[in-house]
């Protein structure tokens, strides 16, 4: 039996966390021994940069020790690492500890064009993870853009390189009617059967771009828009809310989990992000029937691109674009949900995704 260590930056909320969880609870048992440490106050304590203020690396120096140490003292056949300190951090900790095999999943690499960062930083971002991927054995990008993205900035050989998409399973949805009357409860908003809402489920951080959403819902008067999340833009968005006049058009639902069973309250579904890997989110409101509306970032693309509107990032006329395409061409909008949905039965289950992972660790 494979004793698995997965190890993550962050213990908050996010599909990484969610990619983790399941695969550590869904790997065969006959096969493989599973269990998860966490960057935070009850894992990896410096892993989360614990120390402030950051100076001269000291928790990435501190970080590398820990993890060293863990490694040392659990003895794992694999570490499987998520997200891009644990990624770059961790590689150099496994080897050191002679761990003998080190897989890396992108959850969309922080380097990618879109991303709000500056050249210098990419750059190096890029010089990294290429030296993090000497330490390891396995890449897994969960799409094909940051599998290519990988292959065009040469983080590591093709054939340490191996594309998975994310995979959910079965979702007990709450049926329309209802999902609007809880969420209209939450928020004080009237759970209208005829009212078009258009919705998100995603953490209120800057990857997500939740302003461009606003600034979007601005031109669309005849809807309602429902943000289900919680994090630190919280603040600067109800403040945008409140420039735009979009109170009472425009409500954030906070401490909501787990978010998806309410997805069918929504007419369309919308993310306006410009870092992302493969959304959860976006595969949830999949299954739920539910049109997309998406930015043409990491895979989202070519996951929604013939079955739903891909729209360019931080353009919040173009997101509204689609939104009315949708409003004026309702029966285009079923099509594009059936087909989203079919997809997702076809290429994006989660039994799927762990047979895929599995071979990649015993390969």
């Amino acid at each position: 039996m494979q004793k698995i260590l997965f190890v993550i930056t962050k213990d908050d909320i996010g599909g990484a966390q969610k990619y983790v969880r399941e695969l550590a609870e869904c790997l065969d048992p006959q096969k493989f021994q599973a269990s998860v440490l966490t960057g935070g106050s009850k894992g990896a304590r410096f892993l989360s940069n614990s120390i402030r203020p950051h100076f001269l690396f000291v928790n990435d120096i501190l970080a590398l020790l820990e993890l060293f140490l863990v490694f040392r003292r659990e003895k794992p056949d694999i570490v499987h690492l998520n997200s891009s300190k644990a990624g770059v951090i961790g590689s150099i900790a496994a080897k050191l500890a002679r761990v003998p095999r080190v897989i890396f999943t992108a959850h969309g690499w922080v380097f990618n064009p879109d991303n709000n960062l500056s050249w210098l930083r990419k750059r190096f971002y890029i010089l990294l993870h290429k030296i993090a991927a000497h330490f390891q054995d396995s890449i897994i990008s969960v799409s094909d853009y940051d599998f290519q993205l990988a292959v065009r900035h040469r983080i590591a050989s093709r054939k340490k390189l191996a594309t998975i998409y994310n995979g959910i399973a079965p979702v007990n949805f709450i049926g329309k009617a209802e999902a609007r009357r809880i969420l209209g409860k939450l928020t004080g908003a009237q759970a209208d059967d005829k009212k078009i809402w258009v919705g998100s489920i995603g953490r209120l951080v800057a990857e997500k771009d939740y302003e461009t959403l606003l600034e979007a819902a601005a031109l669309i008067p005849n809807a309602l828009f429902v943000i289900i999340g919680s994090g630190y833009e919280l603040p600067k968005l109800k403040a945008k809310i409140k420039k735009l006049s979009l109170e009472g058009r425009c409500l954030i639902v906070e401490q909501l989990a787990p978010a998806a069973p309410y997805l069918k309250a929504f007419d369309i579904f919308l993310l306006t992000s410009i870092k992302e890997g493969l959304p959860y989110t976006m595969l949830e409101a999949m299954a739920a029937d539910v049109p997309l509306v998406v930015t043409r970032i990491g895979g989202m693309t070519e996951i929604v691109q013939g079955r739903g509107l891909v729209m360019p990032p931080r353009e919040p006329e173009e997101i509204a674009r689609a939104i009315k395409y949708y409003l004026e061409n309702p029966d285009e909008a079923k099509k594009f949900a059936a087909a989203a949905k079919q997809f997702l039965n076809d290429k994006l289950t989660l039994s799927r995704m762990v047979q895929e992972t599995e071979r990649v660790y015993l390969a």
